[in-house]
């Protein structure tokens, strides 16, 4: 037995509708939801970074050394290919 005044075709474009209108609604919640929470980031994780890229710079930087290995008389230098 149908509302009064409201056919099928109606009630069911109308629950379309609402259906609709909800899923937008989480959609937009959700949305907000992330870019607040984006703003909001712990300064420890981004000191943690940091941390990790002076690390890893530092580690790309060959380290001096003093002398050369020593090696036996009959080895060729390392470089020799380039000469």
């Amino acid at each position: 037995m149908p509302l009064a005044g409201v056919s099928a075709v109606d009630g069911f474009a109308m629950a379309m509708v609402g259906i609709l209108t909800l899923g937008l609604g989480v959609v937009a919640l959700l949305v907000a939801s992330i870019s607040r929470n984006g703003k909001r980031r712990d300064h420890e994780v981004e000191q943690l970074i940091d941390e990790l890229r002076r690390d890893e710079a530092a580690e790309k930087q060959p380290a001096p050394s003093a002398a050369p290995e020593p090696r036996e008389a009959w080895e060729k230098d390392g470089d020799w290919w380039k000469r």
